[in-house]
């Protein structure tokens, strides 16, 4: 993985169109792939892709 496809918390959620609480508490539940690094989440900018489509097969 190198640096441009990880993502903050803050660029996952402008990224998502998602709001930053909402995403750090899927991130929480373990309901999106995301680590935790130095008490900050950071998601996988190819994780997130697989996850949303994911998400949008099931509606």
């Amino acid at each position: 993985m190198t640096p441009k496809d990880v993502l903050s918390l803050k660029e996952a959620s402008t990224y998502l169109a998602m709001d930053e609480a909402a995403l750090a508490r899927l991130a929480a539940e373990r309901r999106i792939p995301s680590i935790q690094l130095e008490g900050s989440w950071v998601f996988s900018r190819k994780s997130i892709d697989k996850w949303r489509s994911q998400q949008q097969q099931r509606t």
